[in-house]
């Protein structure tokens, strides 16, 4: 019998990534590098951090906590102006114009508002009650029991996939004069033997006004059919190989010179879906980025994917999904439901994974070592998917 990914049979699935240029996602970014030097600081950092970005504006609003002093606002700038440079703004294009007619914002002619943003010394009252929620959230954590697609569904580990191959197309490629905003959404169909067949690929792909455009949509469309030939070999019983005639519309809407924060504005917090488990999964809560890990939204989340993974690796699970629901001053969550294969686990089962994977705060903290995580990264490349603490044997060795 053909194995198949999940409960619940679509005709067709859809899942969408986008690059670290993308303004939303260079937003993520920006927040999440502030946690991280508050977190390089102190590893019990009180942080909430919402970050706006548009035009040659960067706006900084919230909170940042840390014991012994304040963060040095400067210092702080920098570490703004850093993100923008490690997302791709302000890299040259050797040999394809000088890229001063779409490297726009240039990292250091961005204007840093700090205006809304407090750094305070820590309160030790404050510190002591990190353990108790501070708020009320639902979190879901998701896997499927696929290790070749790292237990993310498989319309979501393609998006990844082209959207890596779109990166690395943009970093290694510079003559292409491609990125660094850019997105992919891709399109599964059912072919009614339990697998998908690529039905389609949109992407988008901000570029430099001398690229040679028809020599990189070339190369986007050629990378493309190659991650999806080389998927569907690893996948074999999920994914049909693609038609070399795979409709792929590139850059439709014509030339996409002027991107980031330039084209749109960007706001933390706004790719929710794309940072989860794709459209065909309920997320639960909030943002993954711009809050500190002893935040709900960030411990809950993780935890529930880790008990999810946990569940499919033993083999016995195909489609695992974990809730937890938390109320004000909760050291654990209040409510918790663990479902395999679409059926509710009796309270036993529950205790039993419990036990295993202690949910309280202080111990997601503790045992996913979170204040050493390096949260700009996982902003750009991926919470999930990844190797990381909470995401199980997610990085199969590839043949």
């Amino acid at each position: 019998m053909t194995r198949t990914q999940a409960t619940l049979a679509l005709p067709f699935r859809f899942a969408e990534a986008v690059l670290p240029g993308h303004p939303d996602k260079l937003a993520d970014q920006i927040s999440d590098s502030i946690i991280d030097i508050a977190l390089a600081r102190d590893p019990r950092a009180i942080v909430q951090v919402e970050v706006a970005v548009h035009q040659h504006h960067c706006h900084l609003n919230g909170r940042c906590s840390t014991t012994g002093e304040a963060i040095d606002r400067d210092f702080l700038e920098a570490t703004v102006r850093g993100a923008y440079r490690r997302a791709g703004f302000g890299v040259p294009f050797t040999g394809v114009g000088d890229g001063s007619d779409y490297q726009c914002p240039a990292p250091d002619a961005v204007h840093v508002d700090q205006s809304a943003l407090v750094l305070v010394v820590a309160d030790e009252d404050e510190r002591g009650e990190r353990e108790l929620c501070d708020d009320q959230a639902i979190h879901v954590g998701y896997a499927v029991g696929t290790p070749e697609t790292r237990w993310l569904p498989l319309e979501q580990h393609l998006a990844l996939r082209l959207r890596d191959a779109l990166l690395m197309l943009c970093v290694n490629e510079r003559a292409l004069g491609a990125g660094p905003d850019g997105k992919v959404l891709v399109a599964l169909e059912a072919t009614g033997d339990g697998r998908y067949r690529p039905a389609w690929v949109v992407c988008s792909v901000q570029h430099v006004a001398e690229s040679p455009v028809v020599q990189l949509e070339r190369a986007v469309r050629e990378s493309f059919l190659a991650v999806l030939a080389e998927e569907a070999q690893r996948c074999a019983e999920l994914l049909e190989a693609p038609a070399r005639t795979l409709p792929m519309r590139i850059n439709e809407s014509g030339i996409f010179v002027e991107g980031g924060p330039i084209n749109d504005n960007g706001q933390t917090g706004r790719k929710l879906v794309c940072d989860f488990y794709g459209p065909h999964v309920s997320i639960g809560g909030g943002a993954l980025s711009g809050k500190d890990p002893w935040r709900l939204d960030r411990a809950g989340a993780l935890r529930a994917r880790q008990i999810a993974v946990a569940m499919v690796e033993t083999g016995f699970v195909r489609e695992a999904k974990v809730t937890f629901a938390w109320g004000h001053r909760d050291r654990r969550p209040s409510g918790v439901l663990l479902e395999a294969d679409g059926r509710v686990l009796e309270s036993a089962a529950v205790r039993r994974w419990l036990t295993r994977f202690n949910p309280s705060l202080a111990a997601t903290h503790e045992e996913l070592g979170l204040a050493t995580v390096n949260w700009e990264n996982c902003a750009r490349a991926g919470h999930f998917g990844r190797e990381l603490p909470w995401d199980g044997s997610a990085h199969p060795e590839r043949e």
